[in-house]
This record gives structure tokens, sequence and C-alpha cells, in this order.
């Protein structure tokens, strides 16, 4: 390899680097006590779901909380909650899915979360540094295959920083853990909607597609997906309408269940329909059916996994290009 290239490697690096540490950097603004809610007074359906970040400090050293930083392992390298066991997409995604970015498979996540130490009844807390984006996606699969023990950190890793509480940059030591699901808790069916179950969402008024992607990719101005638009007669929110501050820097919580109604129910998403959130690839929909569930107390709420990804590839399925009307 020449002088050259390897200098543009090098310059590559350096700035990957730089942008992350920017960034980390521009996620501890804010002042994270300014306005601040505590979650029992949020009026939530099921306040455990979250745990605050002083409740974390006071029992994360305990051996039967595993705690996980879903962030990118670049990140995770800067600084974490001590203890904290990194894991990132693919460690919950299976590879042998006809689509990218599907959930793995309840022996996949069993053999992951093994290797990661966890052991059958530990708590489970998830946090990121996106408003809790990604780590719903892991509490979705985690309640789905029949594991109720999981808590999403409300601020996540930035209101953590913005406390003044300790980061560590070292990874903590591993032992296999036992974990295993219990096959006969799973509910599948219940938190999981297929191509044709949403589908049905076309034409009955009792059912509503949710989309919560952003505004250019509901309007069919991008090129994610093989097809371009969305599931005709959805109704759009945004996953970001749920938090505060949700289009901005710093510590983003979640809204209050006051709040959170009038979002939703405004727009007729409403607890006596079933909801079938989707995104590109299930991410931001697992948020929203986070939202939906857990703090709204909505009883039937199916995220469609396959989400754009699936529905603009299969050409049968019909879709709404606002682009080409």
């Amino acid at each position: 390899m020449s002088k050259k290239a390897i200098a543009g490697i090098v310059v590559v690096l350096i700035l990957a680097v730089g942008g992350f540490v920017a960034f980390d950097k521009l996620n501890t603004k804010g002042n994270v006590s300014e306005n601040y809610v505590p979650i029992e007074e949020r009026g939530y359906a099921h306040p455990e779901s979250l745990i605050s970040a002083k409740r974390l400090k006071e029992i994360k050293g305990q051996d039967d909380v595993k705690v996980f930083d879903f962030r990118h392992p670049a990140k995770y390298k800067l600084g974490h909650v001590p203890g904290a066991i990194q894991i990132y997409r693919s460690d919950e995604e299976n590879p042998n899915a006809e689509y990218g970015g599907m959930r793995a498979t309840p022996e996949q996540m069993e053999k992951m979360l093994q290797e990661k130490g966890v052991n059958n009844g530990d708590l489970i807390v998830i946090y990121d540094d996106r408003a809790d984006y990604d780590a719903s996606r892991m509490w979705w699969i985690l309640t789905m295959y029949g594991y109720d023990n999981v808590k999403l950190l409300d601020g996540g890793i930035v209101r953590w920083k913005g406390l003044g509480y300790e980061t560590s940059t070292s990874a903590p030591d591993l032992a296999k853990g036992n974990f295993t699901f219990d096959r006969d808790e799973m509910e599948i069916d219940k938190w999981l909607a297929t191509d044709q179950e949403v589908q049905k969402a076309i034409d009955d008024e009792s059912i509503v597609a949710l989309d919560t992607r952003s505004e250019k990719e509901y309007m069919g101005r991008s090129d994610r997906g093989d097809r371009s638009g969305r599931i005709p007669s959805c109704t759009w929110i945004e996953w970001k309408e749920a938090v505060n501050g949700g289009k901005s820097e710093g510590p983003r919580t979640f809204k209050t269940a006051a709040e959170l109604k009038e979002v939703y129910q405004s727009k007729g998403v409403t607890p006596d329909k079933t909801i079938m959130p989707y995104c590109q690839s299930a991410v931001r929909s697992s948020h929203t059916t986070f939202v939906l569930t857990q703090l709204l107390g909505y009883e039937d709420v199916q995220n469609y996994d396959g989400s754009w990804i699936e529905w603009s590839a299969k050409k049968d399925l019909p879709v709404t290009d606002p682009t080409e009307e």
C-alpha cells in the first residue's frame, strides 16, 4: 500500500473518531434538571418500564442487574455507565432473514444474552443516546419473547452524564450466563404484525397503520427501500413526537401521559383500535410501540417488523407515493 493511501486512511480514522467525540460532547448539552418531571409523576400506565438515572446509580452494581449500552462500539469506548455491556443492532438481528434488520430468533437472542453474561431472572436495563430510540427495539424483542424484567433508562446516557454521574471506558469481564426464554410466556402474535395483517388496515378503520418515519420518508422523498412512499391510508406521527425536545439536542425524556394522549389521540390513534406501527426496519416503530403500550396502556399494538424494507420490496403490496400524484 502506498504512503499516500496509508495517509488517507489515517485521516479518515481521525475524522471518524473526532466525529464521535464531537457527537458525545454535543449529546451532553442542556440543563438536565430544568423542567424535569419524575417518572412517577407523569401519569404513565406502566411507570415501572422506565428507570431513572438516580435509581440505576443505586443498583447498577448488583449481580442480578445487567445494564446494556446500545450504541456504536466507538461511542461506548468514550464513556459509558460503569459495568454496562456494549450491544448494537447486529447483536439482535437475524443474519439469515430475507430482509435486513429483522429481529433475531429466540434461540439467537438466548445465545447472545448468555454470551453477554445474562442469567435467568436478571433485571435488564437498556439505554442509548437517542431518546431510547435503539433501546426500545431490544425491549420489544425481549417482551415479545416473554421476558418482561426489562427497563429503559429515562433520558439515556445523556441524562446520566448531564447529572455528573461517573462513566467508565472499561468493558466488564463477562462470565457466560444461563439465560433462556420461557416458551410458554412468549406472545409473538400479540406483539408482531405481518405484512398481510397490516394490509387489512388499508380498508379497516378499526386498524391503524402508523407511520413513525420522518416527513421526508413519509412524503416519498427518500430512496430508502425498493420503492418510495407509504402504506395507503396510514397515519403519520413521527416517533420523535413522543419525547421532549424531540427534534433537538440534549437529554430527551418521554413526554407526560397527558401530552402523549394529545399527540396520538388527536390523530385518531386511540386505544380502542388495533395499532400497527412501522418505519424502515422496526426500530423507530419499536419506540412508538413502547410509548403506546407502556406509557399510555394501549392493549392492542403490533409492531410491523418487516416495515418499509419488506413492504416496498413486495411489488404486490400497494404504495401511496405523493411524488407521483
